[in-house]
């Protein structure tokens, strides 16, 4: 490989939420954290570089996003994704979770239903609430280790009255990529009964052992009552940036998403995301698909390392994202019970299920977007665990 995913840096006393933060599970320091998702991978070295560049003029007022730096998410998009819209319809913003919550708050009404796929991301939960809007929750089917959408159930809630669904793809917390034609699916499902689609795809890029991610943007042609929403944040590890981009086909919903972040001054980005940004997205791929192949092996390291050494855990093979699933159910503990456990005894933090509904309240939420001697290190914790707990 010509980067180095391999090696470990030490985040200690860098204000890293992940290494800093860990008074969330109650012990102060010392934890190796596998939960919140970010990576442990020194980013794209060429987005370093931009930024110092940019570093070097000395001063940091108020920024825009350049026509240059959409024009460069544009281009990653038709590059990579087949996604073929004019660069009128990538709209900057300061990230994900904020944006669909203004988008939940400028095209519904409170009391509106909003339908979710369960499990999936917290966010969501609290975007709908906070929002007087009425959660529905749509759980998907487990069985054989994978997960799918219950067709049935999802146009039957559609017809429902649901305004609006919260969409997740690659799916957080399970790893779905949703294949083409279930993303085309939900798309014309949604147009057949006239409902918003608001589609989380801040994972797309990160698609493992050779899958490919469809964007609902794909189907902008067919139905335009939708708002796709992406970052670099997932993918090349800059969170702390808080930068993003809604791709928003119709001029008009555009519009007004644009104007009700302008409403909160939300529509003046950090000065260094369009350095970020352009760099990324035009000299990226060779990054992009050899951090995706490291994390297929680590993948499959947790897959063959679990079955040979705590075979009570059941992994859901992740097709996308950094995030293993974990079945706990035949331990007979709850996901907070494991969760804390191994904060306490077992040196290591992990995400618990249950916050993500559906059938989460068992499995827990494992980052492994991290070198390989960490990721050892945390497996051979948690399966002491399972040793310990054995029944």
């Amino acid at each position: 490989m010509k980067y180095d995913f391999d090696k470990v840096w030490d985040r200690v006393n860098t204000d890293s939420i992940k290494w800093d933060r860990q008074f969330k599970f109650g012990v102060p320091t010392g934890l190796i954290p596998f939960w919140i998702a970010d990576t442990d991978f020194a980013t794209l070295p060429a987005a370093v570089t931009a930024m110092k560049e940019r570093l070097d003029h000395p001063l940091f007022g108020y920024t825009s996003t350049s026509k240059k730096t959409m024009e460069t998410v544009r281009a990653w998009y038709k590059r990579r994704h087949n996604v073929d819209l004019p660069i009128e319809a990538f709209s900057p913003s300061e990230g994900v979770v904020t944006s669909i919550w203004f988008s939940l708050r400028g095209f519904t009404e409170p009391g509106d239903q909003v339908l979710v796929f369960t499990p999936v991301y917290d966010p969501f939960f609290v975007a709908i609430r906070t929002q007087d809007r009425k959660e529905v929750d749509c759980p998907l089917l487990y069985k054989d280790g994978r997960y799918e959408i219950d067709w049935e159930d999802f146009e039957k809630k559609l017809a429902g009255g649901v305004k609006a669904i919260i969409f997740c793809n690659p799916h957080n917390p399970v790893g779905r990529i949703w294949t083409r034609e279930e993303v085309e699916k939900v798309v014309l499902l949604c147009r057949k009964y006239s409902v918003w689609l608001f589609s989380d795809e801040i994972h797309g890029d990160v698609a493992l052992y050779g899958n490919q991610y469809t964007s609902a943007a794909c189907f902008a042609d067919v139905y335009d009552k939708m708002i796709v929403y992406t970052a670099i944040s997932k993918t090349f590890n800059m969170a702390g940036l808080h930068s993003s981009c809604s791709i928003i086909p119709n001029p008009e919903y555009r519009k007004k998403q644009e104007a009700s972040l302008r409403e909160a001054w939300l529509m003046s980005p950090n000065c260094l995301c369009n350095a970020a940004i352009e760099a990324c997205y035009t000299y990226g791929d060779e990054w992009v698909d050899e951090q995706n192949a490291y994390l297929t092996e680590n993948a499959e390291f947790i897959i063959r390392y679990l079955a040979e050494h705590a075979p009570e855990i059941k992994p859901v093979k992740p097709e996308g994202t950094y995030l293993m699933w974990l079945d706990c159910s035949a331990l007979g503990m709850s996901s907070d019970e494991i969760q804390k456990c191994l904060a306490d005894h077992y040196g290591i933090a992990v995400g618990g299920g249950a916050s993500y509904g559906g059938d989460g309240a068992h499995f827990l939420r494992f980052n492994f977007g991290c070198p390989r001697k960490t990721l050892e290190a945390g497996m051979e914790k948690l399966a002491q665990f399972v040793a310990d707990h054995r029944k």
